[in-house]
C-alpha cells in the first residue's frame, strides 16, 4: 500500500493499490468519507482534519472534494499546499470559491487501499461561544456517488491569560557602589493571548533608572499609553501589544547602584504584570550593593594611667569610612585585676539578667558588654564610648595589665588593647598608707616611677583588627 500524506493535500495525491484478491468486476466503489470534530478559542485559528480512504473496493479514478464551514467562521488555507486562482473548481488542485466553502479536484487514482487526508485551516470567529454549525466535507468521485461527513463546530470561550513573570538574571543581584546592571523582566503567557498590559517595578535602595530596551521610557507622571515613566521609585509601563499563548517577550531596565547605603542589602524589588484582559503575575529580586563589609576604623585610648583608688576613662573611636552603614554594633571591653568598671558615659549599668537591646550591662566586676542597634552608623559618621575605670585602693604600682576590647559591627569584629597601669601603690585598707619622712629621694623615685610608666603605657599599646 501506498498513502498519500497529509501536506500533499487532495492535488495530485495519489495512492496505489495492490491486485484485488477477486475478479474486478465483482467489485463495486467502496469508500469512507470523515470529518473531524473543529474546535477552538474565539478568534483563534485551528485545523480542521479531512480524510478519504478507499475500503478494498475499485480504484477512483479521480474525485471531486467539497469542504464547507458555518457562517462566522472562514477557510484560511491548506496545511503544505495554496489555494489556485479564480473562484471555481479547478481541474487538479482547491479554490476558494467563498470564505466558506473549498472546492477541489484531482485526476489521480486512488488505489482500493489508499487513503488521502487534508488540513484545512480555519479561523474562528471572535465574541461567540458554542457550536456555530456544522463543517461538512464531501467526496464524489468522478464515476460514481457522492458521500459526505459533517462535524460540529465549537467556539470556546476565550482563556483568560496565565501570566508568568520572571526577574532577572538569577533569585538576587549585586553590583558595586555606583555601578551599572541590568534586571531583565521575562513574561510568558501559559493561557490565552495577552491583549495589552501593564508593568510596575520597584526601585530599592536608592536605585535609579537610566534607560529600557523592549519599551520607552518617556517623560510625564502618570501611566502612558505605551512606554514607561518613573514616579516615587516606581517605573510604571503600559503596552499594547499583544502576548500570544505560549509566547514569551522581554523588557530590560537599565539601572545604577547608589554610590552609599544605609546596609549592603538594598531592598526586595518586585515586578507586577497585569493583562488588560485578565492575569496578573508577579517576582521578586533581593538587589545587594557589593561591598566589604569591613568599613570601620575602631580604636581605643592606648593607655591609662592613675593613683590606687583613682578613675580613668578608656574611650573607644568607631569611624565609618565604607560606603554602606553598619546597624548593630556591640562593644566587649574586659579590664585586668586590680581594675573595676564602674560606669560608661551616658548609659545605665544593668547587670546581665536584664541585658538590655540599648544598653551596657555588667558581665563581671572586670567585664561590660554595650549594644547600640538604632540608627545605623551611616557612612563618615563615627560614634564614641567612654567607659570609667576605678583601680583599686590597694593596687601597687606598675602595670596592671592589659583591656582587652572586642567591638562587633554587624558580622564584623575589631579588636583593640589599652595598657592599664597605677602610678601609686595603696594598702588594703584604701589611700597610701601611713605618710614617712620625706627624705628627697623617694619622692624623686616615685616621680620617675611614673613617668617610666607612662612612657611605657605608650610604647605598649597595639591595636589589633580582625576580621570575623
Amino acid at each position: 500500500m501506498v498513502r498519500a500524506l497529509a501536506g500533499a493535500g487532495l492535488i495530485g495525491a495519489t495512492a496505489l493499490g495492490l491486485a484485488a484478491p477477486a475478479a474486478a468486476d465483482e467489485l463495486t466503489l467502496d469508500f469512507i468519507v470523515d470529518v473531524q470534530v473543529i474546535s477552538g478559542y474565539a478568534g483563534s485559528t485551528v485545523e480542521a482534519y479531512t480524510y478519504l480512504a478507499n475500503d478494498r473496493g475499485l480504484d477512483i479514478d479521480g474525485w471531486s472534494a467539497d469542504f464547507t464551514v458555518p457562517d462566522g467562521a472562514t477557510i484560511t488555507g491548506i496545511a503544505g499546499d495554496e489555494f489556485a486562482d479564480g473562484t471555481e473548481r479547478p481541474d487538479e488542485g482547491c479554490a476558494l470559491v467563498t470564505p466558506q466553502r473549498v472546492e477541489c479536484h484531482t485526476n489521480a487514482t486512488l488505489g482500493h487501499t489508499g487513503n488521502v487526508d487534508t488540513l484545512f485551516e480555519v479561523a474562528l470567529p471572535a465574541g461567540v461561544s458554542g457550536v456555530i454549525g456544522a463543517a461538512t466535507y464531501t467526496v464524489t468521485p468522478d464515476e460514481g456517488e457522492a458521500r459526505s461527513a459533517e462535524a460540529d463546530v465549537t467556539v470556546l470561550e476565550p482563556l483568560e491569560p496565565d501570566l508568568v513573570a520572571t526577574l532577572g538574571p538569577g533569585f538576587d543581584i549585586a553590583a558595586p557602589p555606583g555601578a551599572a546592571f541590568d534586571q531583565v523582566l521575562e513574561v510568558t503567557s501559559l493561557g490565552g493571548d495577552m491583549t495589552g498590559g501593564s508593568i510596575d517595578l520597584s526601585l530599592v535602595g536608592g536605585v535609579t533608572l537610566t534607560g529600557i530596551t523592549g519599551l520607552d521610557l518617556v517623560d510625564g507622571a502618570t501611566r502612558p499609553d505605551e512606554g514607561c515613566v518613573v514616579v516615587d521609585a516606581q517605573v510604571r509601563c503600559h503596552t499594547n501589544a499583544t502576548l500570544a499563548q505560549g509566547a514569551t517577550t522581554e523588557v530590560t531596565f537599565h539601572l545604577l547602584m547608589p554610590e552609599t547605603a544605609e546596609r549592603s542589602k538594598l531592598g526586595d524589588a518586585t515586578v507586577t504584570v497585569t493583562g488588560d484582559n485578565g492575569g496578573k503575575a508577579s517576582d521578586t529580586q533581593a538587589v545587594y550593593l557589593d561591598a566589604d563589609p569591613r568599613v570601620l576604623d575602631v580604636t581605643a585610648t592606648p593607655s591609662v594611667a592613675g593613683a590606687a583608688g583613682d578613675v580613668v576613662e578608656i574611650v573607644v573611636d568607631a569611624a565609618n569610612g565604607g560606603p554602606i552603614g553598619v546597624g548593630s554594633r556591640i562593644v566587649d571591653l574586659e579590664v585586668p585585676e586590680g581594675a573595676t568598671i564602674v560606669g560608661v558615659e551616658g548609659f545605665e549599668l544593668v547587670d546581665e539578667s536584664t541585658w538590655p537591646d540599648e544598653g551596657c550591662a555588667l558581665l563581671s566586676p572586670q567585664r561590660v558588654e554595650c549594644a547600640r542597634t538604632s540608627p545605623a552608623l551611616l557612612t563618615g559618621e563615627a560614634e564614641q564610648w567612654t567607659v570609667e575605670v576605678r583601680l583599686a585602693d590597694d593596687a601597687e604600682a606598675g602595670e596592671l595589665g592589659v583591656a582587652q576590647l572586642t567591638y562587633r559591627g554587624g558580622d564584623e569584629f575589631y579588636e583593640a588593647e589599652t595598657v592599664v597601669a597605677v602610678t601609686g601603690g595603696g594598702t588594703a585598707s584604701g589611700g597610701d598608707g601611713e605618710e614617712l619622712p620625706d627624705t628627697g629621694a623617694g619622692g624623686t623615685a616615685v616621680t620617675m616611677l611614673a613617668a617610666v610608666l607612662l612612657l611605657a603605657g605608650g610604647a605598649a599599646m597595639t591595636l589589633r583588627t580582625r576580621r570575623a
